[in-house]
């Protein structure tokens, strides 16, 4: 879900700059005082999900809704199996705004009572455990104001741009009990889902799956949408408006002889109007690209045998109901980032609102992805402009507890959630340093975890299996951890020899006292092509040496912004590395033998073959080289030319020691195996 104004109800996008676009993400919406209060009643509270000891299987939603007013009527029937032991009690959840006129147990009208907004049938005989069960809500009622991550959970409201006047749901996170009684439990999908709408006959209605059928009842319309893949309570959806169809096609690359609909529900005062059809009717088009584009880069298109779509709804942004996103207007990057949240959030779905993350974070970095590949002139300045919000306030973790899941402004924070989340995802890649791995993970993860719900845990482990990479010190700097560095470079090159010292600070010492982590440098150099480096950044303050031939006229700290950071300088420091004349010592006492050691030298580096020392006074001892966990893998006496052929050992940082007879460290230079 995105957001983009807390002004409802307004078409904005003309007005956005890519300032506003960026930074205006928050689902957190105006109401977030609301979703406090209600968060605290008995009807959300975490004994009463408890008690709901039943796997719900099917739904399927019979309701009345018109697009001049947010009145609702109908039913809703829930086909569930027994978890518990034994089931004497069957709890839904349903806003006390509305009356309840009767409640059906596998078909016996049922007594029940109301709590709040929890609905309690006895079930007598008990059911027990496997037993399938049936039940039918019939209610009717105005669904309460508020509630919901934009907005209110069930809306009305006329669009001031186009004059259509819409009726729309908008359940996340924890109000889809404002408008259909539910269980809302994230970790129990329901298996497959029906919603029908009856309207008026000049309306549309649209939500998720497919349309099978569009039914006469008197002077009404009853639109019979039907999905059979596992969606998440907040994710079924009804959009009501006098709506004209606009259909498109993609075609993925596992699709070959067939294609995606993609079914788009426009207001009819927008349909045929000169603005729309020059702007946003322009962006709307490139969807088919963009389908295509995330499939290859995630998977196959999750429910490529329903559809995808879009619905229009006047509130200011996005909302990824499960193939037919409500949305408030066109914008490239909310429908990327909307389309996104199909694969990373709707396919997978956050476990808890503790892992919202696996939601926003990635439809984030789905946005950083689309305008790498398929907007390159928009790519740096979004990624500057989220990197910027980020570094706007020194502290703030992705990660939150469990108390903050009630707080829609922290599930939903814009400079933490959206911005930070999809930048470290970003980083994660760039630890991998191997595209084809890292996008096998996502479509891996995608696979194994399809029709179901993740954490940030269940990533963290996936990925560490499928990469081989250790990524707790990464998790901890930048998912747990708060800040972020600022790196103060300065560069010297003499005698063929580049020297960059980079020293690190961070915003929240406290909290994270250091970020290890992999820097790229770009170093330019008259005549001759620019050359980037990757260096580790293990400790405050690094410096490293390497050959390198010509005038160097500048050097750039993570060129391609790969980290969230700030940097001081490059700059020039002339005695940086700088090491005296030395002539070969007349005897061999021990300052001379000291001395001696003055004359090595180590190139290339980086290095791809073979690593030669150079000793040209013929220092005694050996020299030895060590992995970044500080094990020996090579050892040889030192001479004066040693030789390490480095062809067969993996990509990295190493450490080269030379040791003199007592085994005392003598000299000592990082290299990089490339």
């Amino acid at each position: 879900m995105k957001k983009i104004s807390i002004l409802l109800f307004l078409f904005v996008s003309t007005l956005l700059t890519a300032q506003e676009h960026a930074c205006a993400k928050a689902k957190q919406g105006s109401m977030g005082a609301y979703f406090n209060q209600q968060a605290k009643t008995s009807a959300l509270s975490p004994q009463i999900v408890h008690e709901i000891k039943y796997d719900v299987k099917f739904v399927h939603l019979n309701v009345n809704v018109e697009r001049i007013n947010k009145y609702i009527s109908g039913n809703v029937k829930t086909v569930a199996k027994v978890t518990a032991a034994v089931l004497d009690t069957f709890q839904t959840l349903l806003h006390q705004n509305h009356t309840i006129d009767s409640i059906y147990v596998n078909g016996v009208n049922k007594p029940f009572i109301r709590q709040d907004s929890m609905v309690k049938v006895r079930v007598n005989p008990a059911l027990t455990t496997g037993t399938s069960f049936t039940t039918i809500v019939y209610y009717k009622g105005n669904p309460p104001v508020g509630g919901s991550a934009i907005g209110s959970g069930f809306s009305n409201a006329t669009s001031g741009a186009w004059g259509n006047q819409a009726t729309w749901s908008l359940s996340e996170s924890l109000v889809a009990y404002h408008w259909w009684p539910c269980k809302q439990m994230l970790t129990d999908k329901i298996d497959s889902s029906w919603v029908f709408i009856t309207t008026d006959s000049l309306n549309k209605a649209g939500s998720n799956g497919l349309l099978k059928n569009v039914v006469t009842v008197g002077s009404k319309k009853r639109y019979e949408w039907k999905s059979r893949t596992p969606i998440d309570y907040y994710l079924i959806s009804v959009a009501v408006a006098k709506y004209k169809e606009y259909n498109l096609y993609a075609k993925p690359m596992y699709l070959p002889n067939d294609s995606i609909l993609i079914q788009n529900y426009i207001y009819d005062g927008a349909f045929n109007n000169a603005s729309w059809i020059t702007g946003q009717k322009v962006t709307l088009n490139k969807m088919p690209q963009v389908l295509e584009f995330e499939s290859k880069m995630y998977g196959m298109y999750p429910f490529y045998k329903e559809k995808y779509g879009h619905c229009m709804a006047p509130f200011g942004g996005g909302m990824e109901h499960q193939t037919m996103t409500s949305i408030g207007f066109f914008d490239y990057y909310v429908d990327a980032h909307e389309l996104g949240h199909q694969w990373w959030g709707d396919n997978v779905t956050c476990k808890t609102w503790g892992d919202i993350w696996m939601n926003e974070g990635f439809a984030s970095y789905t946005e950083h992805l689309v305008a790498q590949y398929l907007d390159p002139p928009n790519f740096m300045p979004n990624l500057n402009s989220a990197h910027n919000s980020v570094m706007s306030q020194p502290g703030g973790s992705v990660f939150f507890t469990n108390a903050d899941t009630m707080n829609a402004s922290r599930i939903f924070s814009s400079r933490l959630t959206y911005d930070k989340g999809g930048a470290i995802i970003r980083s994660l890649q760039f630890l991998t340093n191997n595209d084809s791995v890292w996008f096998n993970c996502l479509r891996n993860f995608q696979n194994t975890y399809k029709n179901s719900t993740a954490s940030a845990v269940d990533f963290k482990n996936f990925y560490q299996v499928q990469s081989g990479i250790n990524a707790t010190q990464f998790f901890n700097q930048w998912y747990y951890g708060e800040g972020y560095p600022t790196f103060n470079v300065k560069y010297n090159f003499d005698r063929d020899t580049c020297f960059i010292q980079t020293s690190e600070t961070v915003s929240m010492p406290s909290v994270t006292p250091l970020f290890i982590t992999p820097l790229e440098y770009k170093i330019s150099r008259a005549g001759k092509a620019d050359t980037t480096v990757r260096l580790i950044q293990n400790n405050a303050v690094e410096n490293y040496s390497f050959c390198l031939t010509g005038t160097i006229t500048a050097v750039v700290c993570d060129p391609n912004n790969w980290i969230i950071n700030k940097t001081v300088g490059p700059a020039r420091d002339a005695t940086l590395g700088i090491r005296p004349v030395v002539t070969p010592p007349n005897t061999n006492g021990i300052e001379e033998l000291a001395t001696k050691y003055n004359g090595i030298s180590i190139g290339p580096n980086p290095c791809k073959g073979l690593l030669n020392i150079q000793n040209p006074f013929n220092a005694p001892g050996k020299v030895q080289m060590t992995d970044i966990n500080g094990k020996v893998v090579l050892d040889k006496k030192l001479e004066v030319q040693t030789s390490f052929d480095l062809s067969a050992f993996a990509s990295g940082v190493y450490m080269i020691r030379v040791s003199d007879a007592e085994g005392h460290t003598q000299y000592s230079q990082k290299i990089i195996k490339q």
